[in-house]
């Protein structure tokens, strides 16, 4: 196997997700949103069984703006795509309204910020 460059090194989902959430906190804390990272997925059990928690679909930050406004982001890698339930939630938010965005980077969430 070959040893990778820096060239070749791309942020894990997880990474971004951090860089997002440690951003997030600043904000909140300025008072310029307040926000939740939103966890869905199962864990299995010591008798086998699964317990799932959050909706699937549901995006990893929910965002709350002045104005009752409500941002929906999914944090993806470069490549990531949206999963079928991702995009049943997306078009459910929309339809009501609400902004839902695919972020790739803590620059997205940061010029998103910087627009409004």
């Amino acid at each position: 196997m070959s040893k990778k460059t820096k060239k070749d090194w791309t942020a894990k989902e997880s990474q971004v997700q951090s860089a997002i959430e440690e951003y997030l906190k600043l904000l909140e804390s300025g008072g310029r949103c307040a926000y939740i990272k939103n966890n869905s997925g199962a864990y299995k059990t010591e008798r086998g069984g699964f317990v799932r928690f959050g909706r699937a679909g549901s995006p990893d930050f929910l965002l709350f703006l002045d104005g009752g406004r409500c941002w929906h982001l999914e944090v993806k890698t470069k490549t990531g795509r949206q999963s079928k339930s991702q995009k049943e939630y997306q078009a459910m938010v929309e339809e009501l309204g609400h902004r839902y965005l695919i972020v790739r980077s803590l620059g997205e969430v940061v010029e998103l910020f910087e627009e409004r």
